[in-house]
């Protein structure tokens, strides 16, 4: 079963949206279960749940409302950022793209005139 978010979202501590992940250790090798998804950037609020609910969920002490504010306002300026990146690069490839044609039609009279 998917959790993609519906009437049955399971959300962290953190207030973000689980995710699931596959157990990597020899007890539980393959066992599907919910996660923050801030896990991989080291800042995250420990939240863990077996996806079959044999077991309650496992929390440790919440981070602060405050680091969770900085760290979405970093996630907010770097897409900002990445989304000004490709702008540019677009900008930056259509001239590439009309600076080329405008030298093959220059080359291109030149040849017809000689």
């Amino acid at each position: 079963m998917r959790n993609r978010g519906g009437k049955n979202a399971i959300f962290c501590n953190c207030g973000l949206r689980t995710v699931m992940k596959y157990s990597m250790t020899v007890e539980n090798l393959g066992r599907p279960f919910y996660g923050c998804p801030n896990y991989e950037y080291q800042i995250h609020c420990n939240f863990f749940s077996w996806t079959d609910g044999c077991e309650e969920p496992v929390y440790t002490i919440p981070i602060s409302q405050e680091i969770l504010h900085e760290f979405n306002w970093r996630i907010h300026s770097l897409e900002s950022d990445v989304k000004t990146l490709k702008i540019m690069i677009m900008v930056l490839l259509a001239f590439v793209v009309t600076f080329d044609v405008c030298l093959g039609f220059s080359m291109l009279r030149f040849i017809v005139n000689k």
